[in-house]
């Protein structure tokens, strides 16, 4: 008799209020540093014996 936690996930996620300045400046910086995570994941070396030929 388990019972699914969803609803109480789903309403947690509607209480926040989107026309909250305080809120948007929290979204914008982890949106921020995902894109960062991203880009520098793209950046790393594919090869990691291409980064070890560099070095030499």
């Amino acid at each position: 008799q388990e019972e699914c936690s969803r609803p109480q996930e789903e309403e947690d996620i509607m209480d926040i209020p989107l026309d909250d300045p305080e809120a948007n400046r929290a979204a914008a910086k982890i949106q921020a540093g995902f894109r960062g995570h991203m880009t520098r994941k793209k950046m790393k070396p594919e090869d990691k014996s291409e980064g070890e030929e560099r070095q030499e």
